[in-house]
């Protein structure tokens, strides 16, 4: 009966080391993850900046579209016009 007495006390120690372990490193990981939030902010930043500038670009991109679109179609109109002028 004092094996189990030894025993129980022994597991109840070593029971309170983990606990202790786990608390310890659940602050480490609380700091480590402050670290990184603070380190990835300026990023997500410069990210919100750049995928802004890519939506303008991409307006952009739409709207010389358009105007290339419109130019072949003047072009075409033109091209007909001189087409039906050369076979008369």
């Amino acid at each position: 009966m004092d094996f189990l007495q030894e025993d129980t006390d022994s597991m109840q120690l070593e029971m309170q080391a983990w606990c202790q372990e786990r608390q310890k490193l659940s602050e480490e990981l609380g700091h480590e993850w402050s670290l990184m939030q603070q380190a990835v902010e300026p990023l997500q930043t410069q990210l919100t900046g750049l995928d802004q500038q890519i939506l303008e670009q991409q307006d952009k991109i739409c709207v010389v579209k358009a105007h290339v679109l419109r130019n072949e179609e003047r072009i075409q109109k033109m091209l007909a016009g001189t087409h039906l002028y050369t076979h008369t």
